[in-house]
């Protein structure tokens, strides 16, 4: 055999043993990486916030509980020297308030709240003492939601025990068990017009954050984007942020296309649905 015959052999040999020992090393899937990198790009991403939905709605039934409270009316009486310094306009006020608690007449309690408010728009704050103005934030607490316009009314209150007491009112008006997410909505989409109080935007924020299917957070988002106060509008963002797990989302058309690629779960109309959910529960 001459030499040139078994150099070309002896190439022949090598290049098959390379290919067999890269067959042998490299699996069998190596050959398609293209393919296994397409199907992680398409693949459907989960909804980023059900976890954390699904848990805060667990605590609905303790709410429950927790809000029994409301059942017992309150009452306006006052301590002895805080009666004694008022004034016989006053007095009244708390004396109708309590009537109006009495007969369970909201519109009665509606009209003495923008007495107050009223007063104090043309007399200053301090017109009406604040525990006067504590009296008339309870009595508006007791028919919440049905009365969070009045309460809204409270929220540029000068005294910081008043504002608190308005705060947790707030908080538990929107956080009420009994409340669809179509109900709470329409009361958070209503009020965000008139919104300036950073506590209760944040507030209003967190409940559609919490406690809205996909679906109705989005045309939320959508309404007070568009209507709210500017405060309101400045947040909307990090709170679609927050909802969506997307830092992305910028415009409300890419907003309505997260919701085309994460629509609602099956079970979501009576997760979502208020106090029917409650008792389909029992």
């Amino acid at each position: 055999m001459n030499k040139n015959l078994m150099i070309t052999l002896l190439g022949i040999v090598v290049v098959i043993s390379a290919a067999g020992l890269y067959m042998v090393f490299s699996g069998p899937d190596t050959a398609k990486p293209a393919e296994s990198a397409k199907k992680v790009v398409v693949q459907k991403r989960n909804k980023p916030q059900t976890a954390k939905v699904k848990v805060q709605k667990k605590g609905r039934a303790q709410r429950v509980i927790n809000q029994s409270h409301k059942l017992d009316k309150p009452d306006m009486d006052l301590l002895p020297d805080e009666e004694a310094n008022l004034s016989a306009e006053m007095k009244e006020i708390l004396a109708q308030l309590q009537d109006a608690l009495d007969d369970n007449n909201l519109r009665k309690v509606s009209e003495l709240a923008e007495r107050i408010l009223i007063t104090q728009r043309k007399q200053g704050q301090d017109a009406v003492p604040p525990y006067v103005r504590e009296k008339a934030v309870e009595a508006i607490g007791f028919f919440l939601p049905d009365s969070l316009a009045d309460l809204v009314g409270f929220m540029a209150d000068s005294d910081p025990d008043v504002l608190q007491d308005v705060m947790d009112k707030f908080a538990e008006a929107i956080d009420d068990p009994d409340l669809g997410d179509r109900e709470l909505s329409s009361i958070l989409t209503s009020i965000s017009k008139v919104l300036d109080n950073e506590d209760a935007v944040e507030a209003m924020f967190f409940a559609i954050e919490s406690d809205m299917r996909n679906s109705v957070a989005v045309n939320t988002y959508l309404t007070v984007w568009e209507n709210g106060t500017d405060i309101v509008k400045s947040k909307v963002l990090n709170s679609i942020s927050d909802f969506t797990g997307e830092d992305d989302i910028t415009t409300p058309e890419q907003l309505k296309q997260w919701l085309v690629e994460n629509p609602d779960d099956p079970d979501d109309d009576e997760f979502y649905a208020g106090s029917s959910a409650d008792a389909s529960d029992d």
